[in-house]
């Protein structure tokens, strides 16, 4: 028989070999509302000869709560007449139930027939019923229904796995290979195949139960093997740190002439020792498939941890060629070195972290030197260790090549080791960087397709539920107390700002000068009491809402005044004459008095327009949805998810007519970003403050600029100059900010540095700046140079003062910035001990006395004097400058 279904999370829904009638029930977003005494007749056809002896019966539905409660709805389906079943509920929870049913033979005919679902009138609330499928009965049906009841406790597979070379009869270990997938409808895969991020593909098929799998791999490398698993045993997603490495997204199906609609969360992890995966196909018991394409996302800062290692050590290293252990934390093209096909690293950390990621980079050369198997190890006290990751026949397309490795962290740990047992071939071993993350990156999102049988494919995007919410965003919508304050003062600046004074009459003057139009937030005590008084818990949007104000003034053009926590209650009871008079509206596709007898009224005054929530439609975060009843619609308006969704498309609205050119996109202040950044880089987090000061750079500010810079100099100080000369002193904006005393203190020392060396002439017109802080000498040493430093037409003249510009740097002094007195006796003891030669002792000097350094200025980050005092040149190498900020130090004070 042809394909039969009804999809009603399609708008407009969609049918296949069917037509649907509705009776008091209606096409809701993604699904179809059914209440007591509501139905929906489906008909469809079947030739005589393709007669079943029994058909499949299969809807996807959920039951509405009721405020906390789970809620019921049972129905009666029959068909041709005949009771499929009776009474029956689906089981209430959080999400959609797929259940299935058997209709025999005998109540099938020939042509014509019809499926009969009625809303029981016993409901208390609404079916919500996603699809209906009608299909020749198979055991499928029975699986999708034991996936269901195994799902919370059987969710991740994992499988002991081998390969076997073409034309070879020995099997030898792989990784363990870790499989969960779930796009919210409890179906097992029967096959699989994905692609990692370095181009290595898989494909199996499982046996019916999953115990066992068989396929084919091709490694980066095109190798070709075999590839077998045997069930090792499931774990439970409330395994903390396999939700850890999940892959979680909010999709959306659909497209084209069909339109969209939200789907079901999708969980996936595929996990089989190499890198992530960039694709996967899939296909079910059913003959359902689908198949998404990974968007790739870089591992973040906030998660990065290697700023906390103070010390790496190697089984060898090439100290005079400088290509030691050291070099791996730094961002540069050094590498490591050391002898032998085998090897071991190991990084200590300042305090434990639970690293579940980390990222391994090839050196520049040799490929047969990168690593190909390895152990990556914790311990507490850097003597005992736990095996954390293990991986074999890995390889490096490309040199300087980063790859990343991810395994569930359970169990934070101050010392890590990677034990290389094997590399590719040659006899020295290297890598280039190695860096230490808390947590994978998580891919953006997704596009794929996915097929249910006997139909055409539909478009499958997905968004990662941990992906930064859009500002227009549901997810970024407020929900907290403390958002609400913050997001009505905003919404309460701009309306004062535009409105006139007639709207604005119900406003105090108390009110206007604290730019708030709210009032104090009810506290809990009242809160509980409305609750109390209603018999269920508000939805937490509103329920923060009154957290933060009690009421309010101008929510919207049209709405006057919110009610307070005393007087919200049942529009039948708190609005009688308006209920009696609003209850017997009539809309073709609402049925009006149920849900005005349950509406929830939380508006006071208003233009002939009422504010409602609906306990029986709820989300699965506890949101009603919110409607807007006025005497100018013909009935209900638009549906919102939530309370907040509704003042936010209220307030969109305002600012859009009344005044577009006040709407911002609300960024997070340059001025807190550099606070941020600066408590992260005196934390010693240098990655975060480093990625911090970008983005307060980006919005404008010139002391981003600059504490970004000097901070990138203890990283690097090769290439210093480069950046002090463009982003410093090429840039007026950013030396307003700082000042010209700091700039003599720290800029121009730095940039002298490492610039003298490289000059052939002056620094021409675009360093104005340079020749303001440099020294005048007396007349006939600076030749054409004028008293700005620069000649009359604004740049050098070209040729005939390198040695001019020399004189005057060798001449620059720069002033010394106070230092603490601690600080300032460990720098005296440091540089009497580096006269001596003694470079060691005067570095422990220092790195003991780093903690107790602090800046008297917001504008200072570090120790600067360490880079541009001669007297440490040879104390402070590129490994101790690293060392400097990466130690926690004191905070600024006044």
């Amino acid at each position: 028989m042809r394909a039969t279904f009804a999809d009603f999370a399609i708008d407009p829904p969609r049918f296949g070999n069917a037509t649907a009638r509705y009776a008091k029930c209606h096409p809701d977003r993604d699904r179809l509302a059914i209440g007591a005494g509501a139905s929906v007749e489906l008909d469809f056809a079947l030739d005589r000869d393709e007669l079943p002896e029994q058909l499949t019966l299969t809807l996807i539905a959920r039951v509405s709560p009721l405020g906390e409660s789970l809620g019921c709805a049972p129905i009666d389906i029959t068909v041709n007449g005949h009771a499929v079943i009776e009474q029956f509920t689906v089981p209430g929870g959080a999400r959609p139930r797929e259940v299935a049913f058997a209709v025999p033979g005998e109540a099938l005919v020939a042509g014509a027939n019809t499926l009969y679902v009625r809303g029981c009138d016993e409901a208390r609330g609404l079916l919500w019923l996603y699809r209906i499928t009608v299909e020749p009965s198979r055991i499928c049906a029975r699986m999708h229904l034991m996936a269901e009841e195994q799902r919370d406790e059987a969710a991740v597979w994992a499988y002991r796995t081998e390969w076997r070379a073409p034309g070879s009869a020995a099997w030898r270990p792989a990784p363990r290979l870790l499989v969960h997938l779930d796009r919210g409808e409890g179906s097992l895969p029967v096959r699989l195949a994905w692609r990692g991020q370095d181009g290595a593909e898989a494909s199996i098929g499982f046996q019916p139960a999953m115990t066992e799998f068989y396929g084919h791999r091709r490694a980066a490398d095109g190798a070709l093997t075999e590839y077998r698993g045997a069930l090792e045993g499931r774990s439970s997603l409330r395994d903390s740190a396999l939700e850890e490495v999940m892959h979680r997204f909010r999709t959306v199906e659909g497209g084209g002439a069909g339109g969209r609609h939200l789907g079901q969360e999708l969980r996936l992890l595929i996990e089989d020792g190499g890198p992530p995966v960039e694709r996967v196909i899939w296909g079910d018991p059913s003959g359902h498939s689908g198949t998404v394409s990974l968007l790739a996302a870089e591992p973040g800062p906030e998660a990065e941890v290697t700023d906390l290692v103070t010390r790496v050590r190697a089984h060898s290293e090439f100290t005079e060629a400088g290509e030691v252990a050291e070099n791996l934390l730094h961002d540069s093209w050094h590498k490591w070195l050391g002898h032998g096909d085998s090897a071991w690293l190991e990084f200590t950390l300042r305090r434990p972290a639970a690293v579940g990621h980390y990222v391994l980079t090839s050196a520049n050369d040799v490929p047969g030197r990168d690593p190909r198997d390895w152990t990556f190890k914790g311990s507490d006290d850097g003597e005992h260790w736990v095996d954390l990751d293990f991986r074999i026949e890995e390889s490096f397309a490309h040199r300087h090549q980063p790859r990343g490795f991810t395994f569930p962290a359970r169990t934070p740990y101050r010392h890590y080791r990677l034990e290389i047992t094997r590399n590719a071939g040659e006899d020295q071993i290297q890598l280039s960087q190695v860096r230490l993350f808390t947590s994978a990156p998580q891919p953006k999102g997704f596009i794929g397709h996915y097929q249910r049988a006997g139909e055409a494919p539909t478009g499958y995007r997905g968004t990662s539920v941990t992906a930064a919410p859009e500002p227009e965003s549901a997810a970024a919508l407020p929900r907290a107390i403390e958002q609400w304050r913050s997001y009505l003062a905003e919404y309460s600046a701009t309306i004062l700002r535009v409105a006139d004074e007639e709207e604005l009459s119900e406003v105090g003057d108390e009110q206007r000068a604290a730019g708030w139009l709210g009032f104090e937030g009810a506290d809990e005590e009242s809160v509980l009491a409305l609750e109390e008084r209603l018999g269920t818990r508000l939805p937490p949007s509103y329920r923060a809402f009154l957290g933060a104000s009690d009421g309010w003034l101008n929510i919207s053009p049209f709405m006057w005044r919110m009610r307070t926590a005393k007087a919200v209650g049942w529009l039948r009871e708190a609005d009688y004459e308006t209920w009696r008079v609003i209850r017997g509206g009539e809309g073709d596709d609402w049925d009006d008095t149920a849900f005005m007898d349950r509406a929830l009224l939380i508006s006071e005054e208003g233009d002939a327009q009422h504010w409602l929530l609906d306990p029986a439609d709820v989300s699965e975060d506890g949101e009603w949805a919110a409607y807007i009843w006025a005497s100018w619609y013909p009935a209900l308006g638009d549906r919102h998810a939530s309370f907040a969704e509704l003042v936010a498309e209220e307030r969109t609205g305002f600012e859009d007519q009344a005044a577009p050119e006040v709407r911002t996109a609300r960024p997070e202040s340059a001025e807190e970003l550099v606070a941020e950044g600066r408590a992260q880089a005196l934390r010693g987090e240098v990655r975060k403050a480093m990625a911090t000061f970008e983005q307060a750079t980006v919005k404008g500010s010139g002391a981003g600029a600059y504490l970004g810079i000097i901070l990138g100099a203890f990283l690097d100080i090769s290439a210093a100059h480069h950046w002090i000369r463009t982003g410093i002193l090429g840039n007026a904006h950013v030396m307003e900010a700082i000042g010209m005393e700091q700039l003599r203190a720290e800029a121009a020392p730095l940039y002298l540095r490492c610039a003298a060396e490289e000059w052939t002439g002056a620094p021409g017109g675009y360093l104005p700046a340079l020749g303001d802080i440099l020294p005048r000498l007396p007349e006939g040493v600076d030749g054409v140079v004028g008293a700005g430093g620069v000649a009359a037409g604004g740049a050098a003249t070209e040729g005939d003062d390198t040695a001019a510009w020399m004189a005057r740097a060798a001449a620059f002094v720069p002033p010394a910035l106070p230092e603490s007195r601690t600080f300032q006796q460990a720098l005296d003891l440091a540089r009497a001990l580096a006269d001596r030669g003694a470079t060691d002792q005067s570095w422990a000097v220092i790195e003991a006395a780093l903690p107790h350094w602090h800046g008297d200025s917001p504008h200072r980050i570090a120790p600067v004097v360490l880079l541009t005092d001669p007297a440490f040149r040879e104390v402070i190498t590129p490994a101790r400058a690293r060392r400097v900020v990466t130690t926690p130090r004191g905070e600024f004070r006044e």
